[in-house]
């Protein structure tokens, strides 16, 4: 009976298949991790929807009044200090409270009970004491532009009233709720964007856009410097902005009155980390 000899492969043979394996998994991997984000982001967008309609649920309930960004407390909210925020008042009008999480955010994914002091993945955000499940994500803040940072019950620094829908002069064009990360706070100040010590709190998808929610309650994404420049027509001030091209003021709610770079160029947002969300 004949005997049947089976070819092996040769080693050349071995490393070209090797070669092409390494060059696909080259090729398709950047492409699986593109998608991954693109769902991640969608579902910020989403969960920034639900936000959104349950801000224009509260003001309904209030007489068209939205909520404080601070009712009680302040700065990290340390360990027993009970922070009351804007989060805490929604939460009635959420679903849950990891809509309040971007997927995205390396900061969304909380421990209960784990202060931010100072913010690190896992901690939590202002208002986690008052929630049942003892936490609060670090993913979302309010324009302090718009609506005071300080607290409603603070007696020395005068907090300016809450935003009514009534004050608004171009809902479509301000932001209501922007993206943050690294930082617990439940606010956002235009001066982030070029502070080096605030610039961390400055959250961006991989593709360096982030989302907004608007005061009409529709959601878009956009680069951070397209939201201040130009200044004349930016998307932080609560009234109407100087239609001077040359203003560089940016002031509203107490708590918010800024001179801003000159430029999207300008160096202030060259110096890391602040250039981490523009590049």
């Amino acid at each position: 009976m004949p005997r049947i000899h089976k070819r092996a492969f040769t080693l050349i043979e071995l490393l070209v298949v090797i070669a092409i394996i390494a060059i696909l998994a080259a090729i398709l991997f950047p492409v699986f991790a593109r998608a991954r984000e693109r769902a991640r982001m969608s579902a910020c967008l989403s969960n920034m929807r639900q936000i959104g309609s349950a801000l224009m649920m509260y003001a309904q309930d209030y007489d068209e009044t939205l909520p404080y960004i601070r009712f009680h407390g302040g700065g990290a909210c340390p360990k027993g200090s009970h922070c009351y925020v804007w989060k805490n008042a929604i939460r009635p009008y959420l679903k849950s409270l990891d809509v309040l999480a971007c997927p995205s955010n390396p900061y969304g994914r909380t421990q209960p009970g784990l202060a931010a002091d100072p913010a690190k993945p896992g901690t939590n955000a202002e208002g986690w004491e008052e929630e049942p499940e003892q936490r609060m994500p670090i993913s979302y803040g309010m324009n302090s532009c718009a609506a005071t940072w300080i607290p409603a019950d603070d007696k020395a620094d005068k907090p300016s009233p809450p935003t009514r829908l009534g004050q608004l002069v171009r809902p479509a064009e301000t932001m209501m709720v922007v993206e943050n990360q690294g930082l617990p706070y439940a606010d956002m100040v235009v001066h982030w964007l070029w502070h080096t010590d605030r610039c961390n709190g400055v959250f961006a998808h991989s593709s360096k856009v982030a989302n907004f929610i608007f005061y009409d309650g529709h959601v878009k994404s956009k680069k951070w410097l397209a939201t201040l420049y130009p200044v004349n027509q930016n998307n932080w001030q609560l009234d109407d902005p100087n239609p001077d091209p040359a203003n560089r003021h940016v002031k509203t709610v107490a708590g918010c009155d800024e001179i801003v770079p000159a430029g999207p160029d300008a160096k202030e947002y060259q110096k890391p980390p602040c250039n981490q969300y523009h590049d």
